[in-house]
């Protein structure tokens, strides 16, 4: 994504996973396998957060790669 400006907002995981076509299980599982994601203190409880790297990212390799 060269010249393109970096996004800083986060991406909750029901968010991520409706994006992406997954079930949130799906999605963890895929997540603790690439490393990508993170935890974040939410208002009561932790959440897994994407940024819109992380998304992309998480996207690219789902898909595989294309010609």
């Amino acid at each position: 994504m060269p010249n393109q400006p970096v996004r800083r907002e986060m991406i909750e995981e029901n968010r991520a996973a409706y994006l992406l076509g997954l079930p949130n299980e799906q999605l963890r599982e895929i997540c603790e396998l690439s490393g990508l994601g993170h935890l974040e203190q939410g208002t009561t409880t932790l959440r897994l957060v994407f940024t819109y790297e992380e998304l992309y990212r998480l996207c690219r390799l789902i898909v595989g790669p294309t010609s």
